[in-house]
Parts: structure tokens; sequence; C-alpha cells
């Protein structure tokens, strides 16, 4: 589930080498009107920071405006579960099925099957509940590095740079990030730094996991001439995410999502998108399927902005 993101123009803070421990206290917080942003970087990363158990891992929730579970930090606990689970080996590719919306103030469980596994790939499928409601299932799969057979990229050349960018803040990215001028209709270009991430890989995986997450379903809103905030009547979240890591990336460098809303049709949006490195280098490229709807609430029940209900409802 989405909880759609809001944007304010700030100065731009420098990062770099920062006690995660010190941000923690220091860091702003952002909160729009409509939608609170309860959480900063090292706590989304203790709720990312899960333990394996077999066959079921607790989990947590950071809080979210709504009280829904948010769909970005599933997919990054998914990440790091997953690689966590299959030692030696990175994720590769994460597709994701979001059922139900649950409540950030309840535990999560994290149902594991093990699909396949061998010397080079390994496969599981990672079912979230909350007691008997299954909030999402994802089908991971994991490789081992092999050597290149042969190797070839087409790095873009029209990224700009991030000093081009003007500086925003994002509800659920509490980090750096900066918007190019638009280049073509229905693309964003978004830069990222995430200069006080932890030195390690599966965090920097989970982190591009959890952003992308929440970029193509405001974009494509915006672009249909929706206004943010999202009415009380209109139902949005997101259905489906899959997301493919191509080559390494360290957030804590700039980088850039290239996201495209090419279609919005029978209460659907369509978001793809591609991560790029500041070289201009692919990394990863992602699909996101969001509903937006007018929303069908229940007699009685009070309607919020962009949540009345769950797709499985």
């Amino acid at each position: 589930m989405a909880e759609l993101t809001n944007e304010i123009i700030v100065a731009a803070q420098a990062g770099g080498g920062h006690d995660l421990a010190a941000a923690d206290v220091a860091a702003a917080r952002y909160e729009p009107d409509w939608v609170q942003t309860l959480f900063t970087l090292p706590e989304l990363l203790r709720v990312l920071d899960l333990t394996p158990a077999l066959p079921t891992t607790a989990a947590r929730c950071v809080p979210s405006g709504h009280g829904g579970v948010l769909g970005a930090q599933q997919l990054g606990q998914q990440v790091v579960l997953a690689e966590r689970l299959a030692s030696g080996k990175r994720l590769h590719t994460l597709q994701t099925v979001f059922i139900h919306g649950g409540r950030a103030d309840l535990p999560l469980e994290i149902d594991v099957e093990r699909l396949a596994g061998g010397r080079s790939v390994e496969s599981f499928a990672l079912s979230l509940r909350q007691g008997g409601d299954q909030l999402s299932r994802a089908q991971v799969m994991l490789t081992g590095d092999a050597p290149d057979l042969h190797r070839f990229d087409s790095p873009a050349a029209d990224l700009g740079r991030p000093a081009d960018a003007e500086p925003v803040r994002r509800a659920l990215l509490p980090w750096e990030a900066a918007i190019m001028p638009r280049r073509a209709p229905r693309q964003l270009d978004l830069w990222t730094r995430i200069a006080d991430a932890p030195e390690d890989p599966t965090f920097w995986r989970a982190l591009i996991a959890h952003t992308v997450e929440t970029l193509a379903i405001a974009d494509g809103m915006l672009h249909g001439g929706i206004p943010l905030p999202p009415r009380a009547e209109l139902q949005a979240v997101v259905l489906t995410q899959t997301v493919t890591y191509l080559d390494d990336l360290d957030v804590r460098d700039w980088h850039l999502y290239r996201v495209h809303t090419p279609q919005a049709a029978r209460g659907r949006i369509l978001g793809r998108g591609e991560l790029y490195g500041a070289d201009g280098g692919l990394r990863a490229v992602f699909e996101t399927v969001n509903l937006v709807r007018p929303a069908r609430t229940r007699p009685g029940q009070a309607g919020q902005a962009g949540q009345a209900e769950q797709p499985g409802q």
C-alpha cells in the first residue's frame, strides 16, 4: 500500500559521515498538513534490520500518516530478509503484490517458503501478515556473482546534475532529494542521496526498493489533473511492484530515478522507471501498477485522504 507523497522546497543539506544516533535526534521531520511523516532514516533502518527465523520472521512497522502499513517499508523488509536468508547471494528481482493495508501499530509476521536453491540462484516466497490478514506476498530471486561473458551498457547522457535540480522534501524519503526540470511529458527525474546510509549493500538495495514504491502514483495523479493531497473520497494505493537490480549502487552517492507514467486507464496508473548512477550507468529497473478510483466507503465509515479501503476489500 502506498502513502502518497507531497513535496516542499527546502535548502539542500550537506551529508556525509554523521553518527546515526545523532542524526535520529537532529533530523528535521517533514510533516505536511495533510499527512504526517513520523520516522527518520535511523528509525526506518531499525525496522528494516530483520533477524531471519524459519518458518516465520517477526517484524515491526514505522508509523504512517494513514495508520496502515507502508508498502515501501514492506519492500525494504523483503529485500533484507531475502539476502540474509541466502548468504553470499544478492537480490536480483523482487515481485510483490499488495493485498491488505494492515495497521502500523501492530507487529508483522513474515512467512518464508523456499522455492528453489542452487549454487548460482535462490528463490523464496515471502508472505507478510498480521494474524489472519495477508498484507502482501513477494517472490524474490537472488543470484551469486558470475564472470561476464560479455558486457555493455547504454549510459544515459541527459541526466543533468544534482546541482541543476530543485531541492525538495518527500514525505516518505527522509534524505536529500532534488527534482530536475521536466524534460518530457509524464516523466519525473528525481536525484537522491542517502549520505547517512550504512556501509552495507543489502541496506542500499532495501532503500532503493523503499524509494521506487513512492514515486509513480503521485506523479501519475498530478499528470491526470488530480490535485494533491487526494480527496477523502479518492482511493489511491499501489497494487504491484517489481524491481530488478542490474548492477551495484552506493546510495550514499547521488543517483537518479527516472519515472515514466505512460498510461492511466480503467482505474489504474502504470509507472515504469530506471535507476541511474551519477555516471549515467543503468543500475536498476522497476514497474508499478497503482489503483486510483473513487472510494467505496462503507456506510458510517469516515473517509481519510487517499485511504478509504484496501484493494482486497
